[in-house]
């Protein structure tokens, strides 16, 4: 299939991708993205990002791609419904996620309004909820990303548009749909992909589309917090080069008053973003290269952490249980919860995926109330191994006391099946907890109230002292946040707290006890 011309709004012509062009990119495209699930699915990661909903919306144009590649090229509707194919965007927002670390999801819609109901008895219809679509979110959700492929004329056409469009309110420049697609008039560009309908209460609005975007993503990211900020929001547009027209240039500075970012093209388009779909298996270097994409889309749970670690009582815990460092055979004797944490030892293994890494290379300090509550439990339940290996892990008693470094870790290996890594600083250092409630922001009095001794202890403590708290204790980290968020200050920041996704309890927890 030839490629055919179309006009532009200045009478010049350009090419418009034939069929077979398209599907061949799209079977690149998809074959990326399976190749990435793959990938997810060997780290076991299938379930970090999501990547569904985009991924059909591919395959969906793939099917389209294929209709069109048996209709007559040189019909008007094949001309039109090709030139405005989603697939130049769903390329783009592919090559915009690759670009970033700590991919979470595609194509989400975020709201900012409260949700509204049905007319009632014939009355006035309900302002409906408002909302903005999210391409891309990633950094672990701190990063929104707003992909266009909108061209410079397309978007000076827009602009004389919203100046020019009160002369004559009865034309229709961005035309009727077709097969789904909004296709536009001769004399100008296809509406891009991913625009927004802000419907009638727009109408008289003169601002241009991505303005009203940008506005309507902040007026969202202002209702999510992400670890007491707001999402940061990014514009990517592929197709616009900064500097090269003036009136866009003014369109862009709109765009970045908002508070939003916006990156542009630093020149022409490279021709290609894809790795060969018919020859990738047999390019090692291009397999490794993005093997080595996949892997840095990936979240990385270690990112925040910092060099002194503000250990919990429900780590220390965990740390010394025999859950953590033996196939324990999951006895009906045993309580539910402790036949639960052994299933999910044989899968998981705590200390060597995640405590040990975590911990790795930084000092490691706890609460005298930590360390205290710790001793207790396993005073009153823990076997004697958890009572040899608590003494080795804070340094004290009869084996613990006066050992060196490298003696307190070859202790803990002999109690364990898993290798203590080289650089685990034991034993953990104990410190009074004692922090000034001056030193916080004003919410943190309010966050006080809600907390036990033990927990204002632990977690105050790392918030003076700006070091992370790993804890097991979702519902008080949960609640701190929420404390902070709702009733703080703009800006106001709680403490950082790194969670574990699973706790550990000593094995000599009694079936009866709950």
């Amino acid at each position: 299939m030839t490629s055919l011309p179309v006009n532009d709004e200045a009478g010049a012509q350009l090419p418009v991708i034939s069929a077979d062009a398209l599907l061949t990119k799209c079977h690149e495209l998809l074959n990326e993205l399976e190749r990435f699930q793959a990938f997810l699915v060997q780290e076991k990661k299938e379930h970090t990002v999501q990547l569904r909903q985009f991924r059909n919306s591919v395959i969906s144009e793939l099917k389209s791609l294929e209709k069109l590649a048996q209709a007559d090229p040189t019909a008007e509707r094949t001309i039109h419904t090709l030139r405005s194919s989603n697939l130049p965007f769903y390329s783009a927002v592919w090559t915009a996620a690759k670009s970033c670390r700590g991919l979470v999801l595609f194509n989400k819609r975020f709201y900012w309004d409260t949700p509204v109901g049905r007319p009632v008895n014939g009355g006035p219809k309900p302002r409906r909820k408002r909302s903005a679509l999210v391409d891309v979110v990633a950094e672990d959700g701190e990063v929104w990303i707003k992909v266009s492929t909108i061209t410079e004329s397309r978007l000076l056409f827009e602009k004389a548009k919203a100046g020019w469009e009160e002369l004559d309110s009865n034309s229709d420049t961005e035309g009727e749909q077709q097969d789904g697609r909004r296709v536009v008039a001769d004399g100008a560009d296809p509406v891009p992909a991913g625009y927004e309908d802000h419907g009638s209460e727009d109408e008289d609005d003169d601002r241009v589309e991505l303005l009203k975007i940008a506005e309507d993503l902040q007026r969202a990211a202002q209702k999510v917090y992400i670890r007491y900020g707001h999402p940061r929001i990014l514009f990517i547009l592929p197709k616009i080069i900064e500097g090269h027209n003036p009136a866009v240039d003014s369109i862009l500075a709109e765009i970045c008053a908002t508070g939003v970012t916006v990156q542009c093209a630093h020149g022409p388009l490279p021709s290609g973003t894809f790795t060969n779909g018919t020859s990738v298996d047999h390019d090692t270097e291009a397999s490794a290269a993005l093997t080595t994409t996949f892997s840095r889309l990936l979240i990385d749970p270690l990112a925040r952490l910092t060099p002194t670690l503000n250990i919990d009582c429900t780590i220390l815990l965990a740390l010394v249980s025999d859950l953590s460092h033996s196939t324990l055979d999951p006895s009906p004797t045993l309580h539910r919860a402790i036949r639960r944490q052994i299933d999910l030892e044989a899968s998981e293994r705590l200390l060597p995926s995640s405590l040990y890494p975590a911990m790795m290379g930084r000092d490691l300090i706890c609460t005298s109330l930590a360390a205290k509550r710790m001793r207790e439990i396993v005073e009153q339940i823990g076997t004697p191994s958890e009572r040899l290996r608590t003494e080795l892990l804070l340094g004290e008693g009869e084996t613990g006391t006066s050992k060196t470094l490298a003696e307190l870790r070859a202790g803990f290996a002999e109690t364990s099946e898993y290798a203590v890594p080289d650089d685990w600083r034991l034993p953990i250092r104990v410190e009074d907890g004692v922090y000034d409630l001056s030193e916080l922001p004003a919410v943190a009095a309010r966050v006080e109230e809600e907390l036990t001794e033990i927990n204002r202890s632990v977690f105050f403590y790392g918030w003076t002292r700006g070091w992370t708290t790993v804890s097991s204790n979702r519902t008080v980290a949960k609640l701190i946040e929420g404390v902070v968020e709702s009733e703080g200050e703009e800006g106001d920041v709680g403490p950082m707290v790194w969670l574990c996704a699973t706790a550990r309890s000593l094995v000599g927890k009694e079936k009866g006890r709950h």
